[in-house]
């Protein structure tokens, strides 16, 4: 099952650069809700500050409070922003991969990453969000990637999200900021869950990144942090 977090949180701006993350007054699951904000909270906690994750100004057991990014996500920015550069979508790849190399490097498995969850700020930097799913510590992780960007695999495993998962969804998330969309969009969830089963991607040649991203989702690297070498040899 593919739970999308927007049906089980709300976020509202509560000024002065700050929002606060909630439960949704009518989730579809009220006890995976509240789970999914308090473990948001921990995980920014065991965090702390880093440049490549949004900032937790404050958590309780029904929210986080986190700090105000004026362009919203990647996704919506780069939809009204066509003409932005290809330099500027190789900074971003590059500011998504080295997020997920800090969160790796603390045990984290986002479990959930798309471009949606990268908040850009005033000076057009990125920033990972949206703990909800995650795990840490090997712990179980409360809900899975859309089918764009999900490694087909057992989620009723052990260990249903792992490392290599979310390089895949890494990815995902780089072709989206390159080719500003979603894999194998407009697609059914079915069709694409297939495809990807088969070893069946996107055609990748001649974009920016489509070595690291077929890569990604080829299993060729072993760690978010051989990507992100790779990239920067390719630069």
């Amino acid at each position: 099952m593919h739970y999308q977090c927007i049906e089980l949180t709300h976020v509202y701006d509560l000024g002065e650069g700050r929002v606060r993350k909630v439960p949704a007054s009518d989730p579809d699951d009220l006890d995976l809700a509240i789970k999914s904000i308090r473990r948001e909270g921990d995980i920014y906690e065991h965090l702390g500050d880093h440049q490549r994750v949004i900032k937790c100004l404050a958590k309780g057991d029904l929210f986080v409070d986190l700090e105000f990014a004026p362009h919203g996500h990647i996704e919506d920015y780069l939809k009204s922003h066509h003409d932005t550069s290809d330099n500027s979508r190789i900074q971003f790849a590059q500011e998504i991969i080295e997020a997920v190399v800090f969160i790796h490097s603390k045990g984290i498995v986002h479990s959930d990453l798309a471009a949606r969850q990268f908040l850009v700020d005033g000076a057009l930097h990125l920033h990972l969000s949206d703990f909800g799913f995650s795990s840490f510590g090997g712990g179980d992780v409360l809900g899975f990637e859309n089918s764009s960007h999900h490694l087909p695999r057992d989620i009723n495993s052990d260990m249903p999200s792992t490392t290599q998962s979310d390089l895949f969804a890494l990815g995902s998330t780089l072709y989206e900021v390159i080719a500003g969309k979603p894999p194998y969009e407009g697609k059914s969830d079915d069709t694409i869950t297939q495809l990807y089963s088969n070893g069946s991607f996107p055609n990748v040649t001649g974009i920016l990144c489509g070595h690291i991203i077929m890569g990604c989702w080829q299993g060729s690297f072993m760690s978010a942090a051989e990507v992100l070498e790779d990239f920067l040899v390719a630069l």
